[in-house]
């Protein structure tokens, strides 16, 4: 948006949104009414929603054309990536299709003699070509000019420019009443053959697509022009994508509309446009930024597609949500599915930088992370019959992300499935010397489900218990003290992580929270479901009355029941100072949010492990990667922790025991467990256990614990000790974070004063993990009504826990 935005600085229709292309309507119903007869009203119309729709087609094809990188990666001129405040910004940048539709159209009308017009004539297209080549580019040169002077470029011409990087339809992306101005200058080419009497049919055409795609070359940001045309006269007589580039990124040359000629007679030809179009196109394919980490993704449902972003980078800048516009397209999709099949094997989906510090003195190189898909949908990774060609694709994905040097390439959804790859095991069995590393995230999976469930559930009825994920967290619950009531026919595998609970709690019954259920029904009483498999529609029944639902599954349950309170645990926030050049969403999911498994192959590469992750999911290392996870910036989602917030306010005996562990034992498959200890001598007895255990349930109970604390401490608790150190009048940023960080002290900011909050975990009545999202940082707009408007009351215990003033700068 331009600084100071002046009058008529947004479209007439603006605040239709989409509903803006009613506009187009009168142009189709006035045919319709007329039927077939020959109305020239009629027929102009039709040529006029013609033109239109092939204008989006072509700027379809241009989108597609500068986003697809096997096409335009070599030579692309700003290598820097498209960010979603620049997306929005061009969001409605076909509105000049409308406009010129509409008056047009209204021209037709009103015009005298404008009706009628040959399909064709020649010295009518001549005249067009005269008239542009000079009125045309000489006004526009100096209406160009006077847009820089500071009026009106801080009130209109800032807008564009507001693009650095620029795209094909960036061209198109003005204020309302420039757009005026540029029409009624480029109108003069259709104007005068009309003043003439040499107009015809063919001059729309011809100069409405011919202006879209010189306008688009400008603005595509990679180079494709021969060198002829850096030769005298042809580099004076078109311009070039890079000739252009210089004028966004220099701003006061360049100035042409498309015949660099206007610059050069007038003074304002960039001296450096030749050296930067050998630049780019003397790239060679090593030169194109390699990935440091990769995540190997796969298509969903077919409608899908429609977010990769060459395909609509609008969509794909949003969470996906299947719309009623989209089933139409679905017969279109599925007859281009057989193209892929054959032609694509896995292409690159996305892009972004992720900084490993900070700090703005840190000399340390980001990473960049890119996203791959397999081109192919979930229906293939199914069928049995496609299962030997995927394998192949993601072998080869693998194969080409190490011979381009990356370091980290992790496997989304079913490129891990156990019937593929055994969570990618075969593929390391198979290629011993990869100098890649393959990591299927599910250990930060299982970490990120582990810290979003309540503390306060004591009972936990698991679907998907016996996959990777359901696993670990099934192990690491019943040592927890907590029962875990896992939804599973297979009694083999039951049994196996009955022995892995033994093997990591050998002389304790941590064991016997563990419990075999034979039907869906059977989780009727429990606090909390944890849904790692598809939920069934006619499963959700079962689901407790005002009960709270975590799901990591793929793909996510249907939200069903209005009292149930559904949330998607298997994804991560990231940090948004530390990504750059992030401008798409990752399936249903919210802007900045990664699933957990994409999250874990960044943080896998951050940390530097050199490790594979595939296979099982150590049990021991969920800790250990979910505050590698912390340390780069990664948080539950926002929406997530609000929603687990209002529950647990809204429902605050939520996780007090409606029947005994005993009498759920006898209702449930007891057979499979010999004893049965209550919650409270669970507890009792997880805290008597080893000092790895204890680790483990201090890290879920949600509380920050230094390295020394983890590692001599057995009780559960030990994080609700007063902080170390007396408290102090005044205190730094850096002095609250160090204390937060290093010394483990749970500290957060309101109104400007630090509170001490370790021994306010289980009295916070919204629970403990908005809490431990907030250490270290400023609280004051999540208590005052981001996440909850607290009340006099609740400031009064924020005033009795304050131990400093906040100082900025060395002041209060």
């Amino acid at each position: 948006m331009a600084s100071k935005p002046g009058v008529l600085y947004t479209f007439p229709w603006h605040a239709l949104g989409n509903a803006k292309y009613v506009l187009l309507a009168p142009l189709a119903l006035h045919h319709v009414f007329e039927g077939l007869s020959d109305d020239v009203q009629g027929a102009f119309d039709d040529h006029m929603l013609l033109i239109v729709l092939l204008r989006y087609l072509q700027m379809f094809l241009w989108q597609f054309v500068s986003r697809f990188n096997p096409i335009s990666a070599r030579t692309k001129i700003q290598r820097k990536n498209i960010e979603f405040e620049q997306i929005d910004r061009e969001e409605n940048w076909d509105d000049y299709i409308l406009l010129h539709a509409v008056l047009l159209s209204v021209l037709h009308r009103i015009l005298p003699g404008f009706s009628g017009m040959p399909t064709f004539n020649w010295n009518g297209v001549l005249l067009m070509l005269l008239v542009h080549v000079g009125p045309i580019e000489f006004v526009y040169y100096w209406f160009h000019r006077a847009l820089h002077h500071d009026y009106l470029w801080q009130r209109y011409h800032s807008h564009h420019h507001a693009s650095f990087v620029t795209e094909a339809i960036s061209g198109t992306v003005h204020p309302f009443l420039e757009q005026l101005a540029y029409t009624v200058i480029f109108s003069t080419a259709v104007l005068v053959p009309y003043l003439y009497g040499v107009h015809s049919i063919f001059i729309f055409y011809a100069y409405g697509l011919g202006f879209d795609f010189l306008n688009a070359v400008g603005h595509c940001n990679f180079e494709f022009f021969p060198s002829v045309f850096q030769l005298f006269p042809l580099k004076y007589l078109i311009y070039t994508p890079s000739f252009h580039s210089l004028h966004h990124s220099r701003v006061h040359t360049n100035y042409c509309l498309f015949m660099p000629i206007y610059d050069k007679f007038f003074g304002t030809y960039c001296s450096e446009s030749e050296k930067v179009y050998y630049r780019v196109t003397s790239s060679k394919e090593k030169d194109v930024p390699s990935p440091d980490v990769i995540f190997l993704a796969h298509g969903g449902p077919l409608a899908q597609m429609l977010q990769i972003p060459f395909v609509s980078k609008y969509i794909g800048a949003k969470k996906f949500e299947m719309q009623l516009w989209m089933y139409p397209l679905l017969p279109v999709i599925m007859a281009i599915i057989p193209f892929m099949e054959f032609c694509i094997g896995h292409f690159e989906n996305a892009s972004a930088y992720v900084r490993r510090e900070l700090s703005v003195t840190s000399t340390k190189r980001s990473l960049r992370a890119e996203q791959w898909a397999i081109a192919r949908f979930a229906y293939h990774y199914v069928t049995k019959s496609h299962r030997a060609s995927i394998v192949k694709l993601i072998e080869g994905a693998v194969l080409d992300a190490d011979k381009k040097g990356c370091q980290v390439i992790g496997l989304g959804a079913f490129n891990k499935a156990w019937w593929i790859n055994k969570g990618g095991d075969d593929i390391v069995k198979k290629y011993p010397d990869l100098r890649i590393r393959l990591v299927h995230g599910n250990t930060l999976t299982a970490a990120c489900v582990l810290n979003a469930l309540p503390h306060s559930a004591r009972r936990v009825f698991f679907t998907g218990c016996t996959s990777k994920v359901g696993r670990a967290l099934a192990v690491r619950l019943a040592v927890e003290g907590k029962t875990v009531i896992m939804r599973t026919d297979s009694q083999e595998r039951f049994e196996m992580i009955l022995e892995d609970v033994k093997r990591y709690d050998p002389e304790g019954s941590a064991h016997s929270n563990l419990v075999k259920a034979g039907s869906m029904e059977d989780g009727r009483n429990a606090d909390v479901w944890l849904i790692g498999k598809y939920l069934k529609d006619k499963d959700h029944k079962y689901l407790p009355n005002n009960s709270l639902a975590l799901y990591f599954c793929f793909p996510p349950p249907s939200f069903l029941r209005k009292d149930v309170t559904y949330v998607n645990v298997g994804a991560l926030q990231a940090e948004p100072e530390r990504f750059e050049g992030l401008g798409n969403c990752m399936a249903d999911l919210d802007r900045g949010v990664l699933h957990a498994c994409h999250a874990g192959a960044i943080v896998h590469c951050l940390e530097g492990w050199t490790h594979h992750e595939t296979g099982d999911v150590e049990y021991k290392d969920l800790d250990k990667t979910w505050n590698a996870a912390k340390k780069y910036g990664f948080r539950l989602p926002e929406d997530s922790t609000r929603k687990i917030t209002q529950y647990l306010h809204n429902h605050p005996r939520a996780g007090v025991p409606k029947v005994t562990s005993l009498e759920l034992q006898a209702k449930i498959q007891s057979e499979y467990v010999k004893s049965t200890p209550s919650p409270t001598s669970s507890t009792n007895q997880h805290q008597k256990s080893t000092s790895a255990s204890a680790h483990s349930a201090s890290t879920s109970n949600g509380r920050q614990t230094s390295p020394d604390t983890h590692s001599s401490s057995g009780s559960s608790k030990i994080n609700e000790a007063a902080p170390t150190g007396q408290s102090v009048s005044a205190m730094t940023l850096q002095e609250l974070s160090t204390r937060v960080e290093r010394d483990g002290q749970s500290l957060l900011v309101v109104d400007g004063w630090v509170l001490d909050v370790a021994t306010f975990f289980e009295e916070h009545p919204g629970g403990e993990m908005i809490i431990q999202r907030y250490l270290g940082r400023d609280a004051t707009n999540a208590v005052r009504g981001r996440v909850y408007n607290h009340s006099k009351a609740a400031f009064k215990i924020m005033q009795r826990r304050r131990i400093a003033k906040l100082l900025h700068n060395g002041e209060n």
